[in-house]
């Protein structure tokens, strides 16, 4: 991907918070960790839950999937619902940035937005573009690069050495104190919390403090070069109409995942 480049993004809940209420949308509606994909940690998450932003490595082995996945969608079809906003990504690093436009534009009903809200402004003059359309004036929208930029320079993870030797990607950077191999972000109604399940004490804190921060396992705060090598990529998963949408900017489409709810959203099956 070539063209412009941002810095990468961090996957922490508290960057992401923070990101969304200097583009205006109210903190009504918060992002918290996922930190596993067991029945016993996805009880930990409040609900409902409304979109999910996941962190994944980009592997050989993904890519051969995902170019498979693609061929056969060309070939077979799919239901996509109009009511899908869906954008594509021309940006290097900026795919946390459009996970976070995906969740949030497929939730507009659900969101409350201060007087004058960039992110507002940048959906409504949007909403009416195609993907490709839509990439290109994130390209030139310099409210929301300038806000991307300060938040990617918070966070708690290291840049990478010089010297790796990890692919270069137009990808994003991981959470330091993720306790799976991807950092998974619901997006959640703030305050609410759902009935309580029977777990370990240990749990049980985690679960009712939503926003507990794990150790930073040593690293410390340094922003990335913008020229880091990083092989991680954020994507959005959302409910719209019924079905769980995946929205990757790398892709040609959305992939519907079949039926869905605002309360099962995070049974994500096909991600094993």
């Amino acid at each position: 991907m070539e063209g412009q480049r941002w810095l990468p993004l961090e996957a922490n809940p508290e960057v992401t918070n923070q990101f969304l209420k200097q583009l205006g949308l109210h903190p009504n509606w918060q992002f918290v960790d996922v930190y596993g994909m067991d029945p016993e940690l996805l009880s930990m998450v409040p609900r409902p839950v409304c979109a999910v932003l996941l962190l994944f490595p980009i592997t050989e082995k993904y890519e051969v999937f995902r170019t498979e996945e693609e061929e056969k969608i060309k070939s077979q079809g799919q239901d996509v619902t109009s009511s899908v906003y869906f954008m594509k990504q021309t940006i290097s690093n900026a795919c946390g940035t459009i996970g976070l436009i995906h969740a949030i534009a497929n939730n507009k009903d659900k969101m409350h937005f201060e007087s004058g809200s960039t992110l507002k402004k940048f959906l409504e003059e949007s909403v009416s573009m195609s993907p490709e359309e839509r990439a290109r004036y994130l390209e030139n929208y310099d409210a929301i690069r300038v806000t991307h930029e300060t938040s990617a320079h918070e966070g708690q993870t290291e840049s990478s050495s010089p010297s790796s030797s990890q692919p270069h990607s137009s990808h994003c950077r991981t959470k330091a104190s993720s306790l799976c191999h991807h950092a998974s972000l619901p997006w959640v109604k703030r305050n609410h919390v759902g009935p309580a399940k029977a777990t370990s004490p240990s749990l049980r804190l985690r679960r009712w403090r939503p926003f507990l921060r794990l150790p930073s396992m040593g690293l410390h705060s340094v922003a990335p070069s913008i020229d880091e090598k990083v092989d991680l990529h954020f994507i959005a998963l959302v409910h719209v109409d019924g079905h769980l949408y995946e929205l990757d900017g790398r892709k040609p489409f959305p992939i519907n995942h079949g039926e869905t709810s605002d309360e099962t959203l995070l049974e994500l099956d096909f991600l094993c």
